[in-house]
C-alpha cells in the first residue's frame, strides 16, 4: 500500500486593505521565487511587506508556519518541511527543534556584522553587482551602528532608531522603506521574528511616471556628438536597460532581421533581470547607424570605455549633455549642495525615462500593451500599463475629452 505524504503548500500573507490575504507566491520562469510578489486575479502584484507561509497537515490539524520574507530561505523551508513529513509518513523520527535548542541559538547567536558579511556573501554570488553594490550599502550602514550587537539582541526601537538616523542623512521615504526591507530580510534569514510593527514601515508616495516628450528627445540628440545620438536613440529604441546597453555586444544585433537581442553576459558577470532574454525590433534609421559605427569598431561590445572595458558612465555623459543642451529644469538641488541651473545634476535627465518613452511612443502608435510589456521585458502587465499611464495623458482622445468636459467655460457666441 502506497504511504500518502502529506502535501506542503506555500503561500505569502499580504495587505490589502486592512485585511491580511495569503495569496499563491509569484514564480520566476527559472523557478525561483519572485522576491516580494503575489498572484492577484491571476496577475502578478508587487507586495514587498509579503512574508512567506508553509501550510500543511500535522497529526491531522492544519498547520501554518512562518517561514520568513526571504525567497530563497522560504524555498529551503518548503523543501526541508517536505522531506520531514515525508520521513514521518515513513515511520522515521522527525523532531522538531525546540526555541532553545542548540541548532536555533545558533541562527541568531552572532553579531549583526558576522550575519551581515554572510548575507553580502550569498548576494554577490546569487545576484547582480549593482544589487550587491545597494546590498552592500544599506546594510553597512546598519552593521556601522549595530554590528557588535548579536541579531538576536536587535529590537523594535533599534530599527526605528536607525530609521530616524536615515533620515537625518537625507535619504526619502522611499530609500528608507528599501533600508528597512532590506534589515528585515537579514533579522527573519538569521532566525529573529519581525520586530517591526504594520505602522512602523516608511510610508511613501509612488511617483508618477515620467517620459520625454518628442520635443526634448530632439533638441537633445541636435546637440549630441554623433557617437552620443546612436547611444541615446539605442537607449530609446531597444528600451533596454542601463545594464542591457553597457554590456551590448555586436553577436546580439541581428543586422538582417533589424531585431537586437538582450542577453546574460557571463563573461562580465552580467545577469538579465528576472533571466529571460527577449528581441525587440528597431528602426531601419539605427540599423544604418549601427552598421556605420561597427565598421570603425575594435571592440565585441557595442558602446565600451575607451579602455575597451563596458562603459559605466552612460548616466553622467546623458546629463553633462543635457545640461549644454540647455535642457535642464533648474529646480533640483542635489544633497551636496549642487544645483542643476549650473550643473550637469539635473535628476529629470535619467536613462529609464528613455523605456517610458519608448513605451509612450509605441502605446501613441497603437501598439499593443502586452506587446510593449514583451519589448519592455516586464514579467508582470501591471508595471507596464503604469508606464502607458504617460501616453493617456497626453493623447488626443484625452485631450477631447477634457475640453468636451469644460466646454461650459467656453465664451457664449455674440448674439
Amino acid at each position: 500500500m502506497k504511504t500518502k505524504v502529506p502535501k506542503v503548500r506555500l503561500y505569502i500573507r499580504i495587505k490589502q486593505g486592512r485585511k491580511d490575504l495569503f495569496a499563491a507566491p509569484a514564480w520566476n520562469k527559472n523557478h525561483t521565487l519572485r522576491a516580494g510578489y503575489a498572484i492577484i486575479d491571476g496577475k502578478q502584484a508587487a507586495h514587498p511587506e509579503g512574508v512567506y507561509y508553509l501550510r500543511y497537515a500535522k497529526y491531522g490539524k492544519r498547520v501554518w508556519e512562518s517561514v520568513g520574507a526571504e525567497p530563497q530561505a522560504a524555498v529551503a523551508a518548503l523543501r526541508n518541511r517536505e522531506h520531514d513529513l515525508s520521513a514521518t509518513a515513513l515511520g522515521r523520527a522527525v523532531q522538531d527543534p525546540a526555541p532553545n535548542t542548540p541548532s536555533v541559538r545558533a541562527a541568531v547567536a552572532r553579531t549583526v556584522q558576522i550575519a551581515v558579511q554572510e548575507y553580502l556573501d550569498e548576494v554577490r554570488a546569487m545576484r547582480a553587482a549593482k544589487t550587491f553594490a545597494a546590498c552592500k550599502n544599506m546594510l553597512g550602514l546598519f552593521a556601522g551602528r549595530y554590528g557588535s550587537r548579536l541579531v538576536a539582541d536587535i529590537s523594535r526601537n533599534d530599527i526605528l532608531q536607525h530609521m530616524l538616523h536615515l533620515k537625518a542623512k537625507g535619504l526619502s521615504d522611499r530609500t528608507v522603506f528599501n533600508h528597512v526591507a532590506r534589515i528585515n530580510s537579514l533579522l527573519i534569514g538569521n532566525g529573529t521574528a519581525r520586530v517591526l510593527r504594520p505602522a512602523d514601515w516608511p510610508r511613501y508616495d509612488e511617483k508618477v511616471v515620467s517620459a520625454y516628450h518628442p520635443d526634448q528627445v530632439a533638441k537633445l540628440l541636435q546637440a549630441a556628438t554623433t557617437r552620443q545620438r546612436i547611444l541615446f536613440t539605442f537607449f530609446l529604441a531597444t528600451s533596454f536597460r542601463e545594464q542591457e546597453v553597457t554590456h551590448c555586444t555586436w553577436d546580439d544585433v541581428d543586422f538582417r532581421n533589424k531585431v537586437i537581442s538582450a542577453r546574460s553576459k557571463p563573461a562580465y558577470k552580467f545577469r538579465l533581470k528576472d533571466k529571460e532574454e527577449r528581441s525587440v525590433p528597431v528602426p531601419d534609421s539605427l540599423i544604418k547607424e549601427l552598421e556605420n559605427l561597427k565598421a570603425g569598431s575594435q571592440s565585441s561590445l557595442l558602446f565600451p570605455s575607451k579602455s575597451g572595458a563596458p562603459n559605466r558612465h552612460h548616466l553622467r555623459e546623458l546629463q553633462r549633455l543635457a545640461f549644454h543642451a540647455g535642457l535642464n529644469c533648474n529646480s533640483c538641488v542635489t544633497r551636496g549642495g549642487q544645483r542643476c541651473s549650473s550643473k550637469a545634476v539635473c535628476r529629470r535627465w535619467g536613462l529609464h525615462e528613455f523605456r517610458r518613452t519608448l513605451a509612450t511612443s509605441h502605446a501613441e502608435a497603437g501598439v499593443p500593451a502586452t506587446t510593449i510589456q514583451r519589448w519592455l521585458g516586464h514579467s508582470d502587465l501591471t508595471t507596464t500599463l503604469r508606464y502607458l499611464a504617460a501616453a493617456d495623458l497626453r493623447s488626443d482622445r484625452t485631450r477631447s475629452q477634457v475640453n468636451a468636459s469644460f466646454s461650459f467655460l467656453e465664451e457664449p457666441e455674440c448674439r
